[in-house]
């Protein structure tokens, strides 16, 4: 019969534990990992901007490449449902948005380049869910800004004479064109 060791002789007592300190110092060395809904919306948020670029690209050469629908679709998107309503909200309410980084000055040079990307953000920041945005620097740095792109978005009602954001989506939208199917009464 084979004895196991123990982990300390008996003459040694147990190390104890170190303090945790306290402070900043905590909450530097504190990281969790983020959960599979949090991990899920990061990755739908960056194949959102990369759909959202190939579009904004086409439609500034007036020769779309393919439909959203069709860089949804494709192979390389994950998270397909997701992705799909990011990119649609957010070119629902993207004049509004662009107006709003604009007034809030958010897009410097370093955020210039990744344009889409804090469109699909500050649309999850404004208009979305905003719980699970603290996975990337895009994102950090964007809700380090959220009361100013907030009051941003409250100036810009004021200006637009709007009582909500469902008006102002509507003031931006082109005429004839509609956000919902009008239910007729049958007689």
């Amino acid at each position: 019969m084979v004895r196991k060791k123990a982990p300390f002789p008996k003459s040694q007592a147990k190390p104890k534990p170190k303090p945790n300190p306290s402070g900043a110092a905590a909450k530097k060395h504190e990281s969790r990992r983020p959960s599979n809904a949090e991990r899920s919306a990061y990755f739908a948020r960056r194949e959102a901007a990369k759909v959202l670029r190939t579009v904004l690209q086409g439609d500034a050469r007036r020769q779309a490449v393919a439909s959203i629908k069709s860089l949804v679709y494709s192979p390389s998107v994950r998270n397909k449902k997701a992705t799909l309503a990011l990119v649609c909200q957010t070119l629902k309410h993207f004049a509004i948005l662009k107006e709003v980084l604009e007034s809030a000055s958010v897009l410097n040079s370093k955020w210039k380049r990744q344009e889409e990307l804090m469109y699909i953000i500050a649309y999850d920041i404004l208009f979305g869910q905003d719980t699970s945005l603290v996975s990337g620097d895009a994102e950090k740095f964007l809700m380090r800004r959220k009361d100013a792109i907030q009051s941003a978005l409250a100036k810009l009602l004021v200006r637009k004479k709007a009582k909500n954001v469902d008006d102002l989506v509507a003031l931006y939208q082109p005429p004839g064109t509609y956000s919902y199917f009008p239910v007729f009464s049958a007689k």
